[in-house]
């Protein structure tokens, strides 16, 4: 600030501790007639703040430096020692609004953060990506040009994906820098660079100053964003840790987008996988199904045969599991899925369910008798695939992790076709419901999701441990659906991380849905410190910390919209 802006700044702290109401007012008087002295309070502006004025009272400067904002005029010498007390007030109010500055401006620099993640992850394509970073950084950074740069391997050169800026020799600017941006970007290390060196170096005297940070994933680096500016100005070390913040989670949407392009490429010889698998299921009719209709064998059984039943619908699915199928032909993921199953399978059978559909990476099973023997079938799946990946390690294999949802309700089982081919099928919203449900879980990081319905439908919930994770709109559905988590098919560290702090997670929920998203978001902050892969903790900690910054009306309720499956 300019000299004459930080007078004006010290008066306003000056007047802010003087005015009307304030506690200070009735000190200093209170202080004045103990002193035995009449005084008053001038700014440097001349005009009397609080006390009284006389020609005759000494004056004492009010002052931070050099800088004097303002004078106390009393009736005696004494008067310095109350001059000296509202100079210590004013400092003491300047360090507040410092502080209350730098809180505001944090929580500025997280919602951009989050607005960014929320915008970037939407990108599927690298030029998207590039384009995006680029903007959003150029809205927060003071800069006059930018470059985003991505270095090709097979072609051993660094190309532009994006730009912004006047710069007519773009191109041949950056054949020249080449080797530097390489070395820059093997090197993955931000940096502000001084105005001498861009001097020494023709391709960059359009700039006058620069700073780049890496595009970083894990241990690669996959190239480098660039900002700069034509004009004498100064990146801070702020503005630094806000590139390199914006680098990082751009980079992670790349590698996003890597990724789906090479699925798409793969995407042929895993579908000839699964089909393989679904071709073999197709073949059969579960036994259970045939009896629920009432048969006693599937010669039985006639076209339009039908019966109506409440029963849990329990998705189980594989997750991960392109990253454990790409390096496997269709045969070895036909032997793995039948592991799998093989293992599921007699589980789903013992607490009386049965499997009705094979899904390829998971499947469908239904429970005639509620929710209590598929949930407790559930959380035994968890422990059986404990094991399982032990073995596989020792292996040394990926281990396979298992995501469950459910939801309870009416049905329609039946068998449909024609005379020439029949099969069996089912006709339910609870099925549709139940595969959201399940696609919810990936959302929440959770191993075990059920609705509220599952749970009152629970004989026995004593068995088990929940966390209430609030309603959810889905995709097809009217009304919101009230989630909670089972927390005992959870690894073991994890589990005992979630049972010790129950209380809190239950707490930082009160306080979301009652709009006190500060509060909450420190309350998740402290579980989340405590254990980093506690997924629904972290998500309700962005959410509270985005909510933060929102306007919400009276009638929100915190429903969460997942629109996807």
């Amino acid at each position: 600030m300019t000299r004459q802006t930080d007078t004006k700044y010290y008066l306003r702290a000056l007047k802010n501790i003087l005015k009307k109401g304030n506690d200070s007012q009735s000190a200093f008087s209170d202080i004045a007639l103990k002193l035995g002295i009449n005084f008053g309070v001038m700014g440097c502006d001349e005009k009397l703040l609080f006390g009284s004025f006389n020609e005759e009272f000494q004056s004492f400067n009010l002052s931070l430096g050099d800088i004097i904002y303002g004078r106390l005029l009393a009736s005696n010498e004494d008067g310095r020692l109350l001059a000296n007390m509202v100079m210590v007030l004013v400092k003491k109010e300047l360090e507040k609004k410092k502080i209350g500055n730098e809180v505001l401006g944090l929580y500025r620099e997280i919602n951009m953060i989050y607005s960014f993640s929320e915008m970037i992850s939407e990108k599927i394509d690298e030029k998207s990506i590039a384009e995006m970073a680029l903007r959003e950084a150029s809205q927060i950074i003071n800069s006059t040009h930018g470059l985003f740069l991505i270095y090709e391997p097979k072609q051993n050169k660094v190309v532009e994906l994006a730009a912004f800026g006047l710069n007519p020799e773009k191109e041949k600017n950056i054949d020249k820098l080449n080797d530097l941006l390489k070395k820059l970007i093997n090197k993955g290390t931000s940096a502000i660079v001084p105005s001498d060196k861009i001097m020494d170096n023709p391709a960059l005297d359009h700039l006058k100053t620069i700073m780049y940070a890496p595009l970083k994933v894990k241990h690669r680096t996959l190239g480098m964003v660039i900002l700069g500016h034509n004009n004498e100005k100064e990146f801070t070390a702020a503005e630094l840790k806000l590139l390199t913040t914006i680098s990082l989670q751009t980079a992670g949407a790349l590698e996003t987008a890597h990724l789906y392009q090479k699925g798409l490429q793969e995407a042929k010889e895993r579908e000839e996988a699964i089909r393989s698998i679904h071709e073999v299921s197709q073949k059969f009719v579960p036994n259970e199904f045939i009896k629920s209709l009432g048969k006693d064998r599937l010669t039985e059984v006639s076209l339009g045969d039908l019966v109506e039943k409440e029963v849990t619908v329990v998705f189980a699915d594989i997750r991960e599991f392109t990253t454990i199928s790409e390096n496997l032909n269709p045969e070895d993921n036909f032997l793995f899925i039948n592991s799998f199953n093989k293992r599921m399978g007699p589980i789903v059978r013992k607490n009386g369910g049965f499997i009705m559909q094979y899904l390829g990476d998971g499947f469908m099973a239904l429970f005639p008798d509620g929710s209590q023997t598929a949930l407790r079938a559930s959380v035994e799946m968890h422990s059986e695939l404990k094991v399982f990946n032990e073995e596989r390690a020792v292996k040394d294999r990926f281990p396979v992790k298992l995501g469950i949802g459910m939801q309870n309700g009416n049905l329609i089982m039946g068998i449909t076709g024609d005379i020439e081919r029949l099969d069996a099928a089912i006709i339910s919203d609870t099925v549709n419901t139940a595969s959201r449900i399940e696609g919810l879980s990936k959302h929440y990081g959770s191993s075990i999701l059920l609705t509220d319905n599952c749970k009152n439908n629970l004989t026995h919930p004593e068995e088990f441990d929940f966390r209430y994770l609030g309603p959810v709109q889905v995709k097809g559905k009217q009304k919101p659906i009230d989630l909670y988590e089972c927390i005992n098919g959870d690894s073991e560290q994890l589990l005992k991380h979630k049972l010790a702090t129950l209380n809190t997670f239950e707490e930082g929920m009160k306080q979301y849905f009652m709009k006190e998203f500060a509060m909450a978001a420190v309350t998740f902050q402290q579980i989340v410190k405590k254990e980093r892969n506690d997924s629904a903790a972290k998500l309700f900690l962005n959410r509270s910390a985005h909510m933060i910054t929102q306007e919400t009306g009276d009638d929100w309720k915190g429903i969460a919209s997942i629109s996807s499956k």
